[in-house]
């Protein structure tokens, strides 16, 4: 078995690569956007549709930057947590 590491650099597990259920809260979520989404272009005009679609570019985006963001910190502190749980561990052994 490869280390998880490996895994990672293979490509074999991803962080950004999810699947869900489409009865889920966030399915449900997803077709609720999707639907919206799908009625205002029914209704709008040609310009307004590219104003639309700028507005959900940027919104996707922001949204990617922000997920990367929240798990670059993520993990920066599940390190540092680990280094300070080993940093101590003299300090559980008694007469150590």
């Amino acid at each position: 078995m490869k280390s998880i590491l490996e895994e990672f650099a293979y490509g074999n597990i991803s962080p950004d690569v999810r699947s869900f259920k489409q009865d889920s809260h966030y399915g449900r979520t997803m077709q609720k956007l999707t639907d919206s989404e799908n009625k205002l272009y029914t209704v709008l005009s040609e310009p307004e549709k590219g104003i639309l679609k700028d507005f959900v570019d940027a919104q996707a985006e922001i949204c990617l930057l922000s997920c990367v963001d929240r798990f670059i910190y993520g993990y920066r502190l599940g390190v540092l947590t680990t280094i300070e749980v080993f940093d101590g561990r003299d300090e559980l052994i008694i007469d150590g």
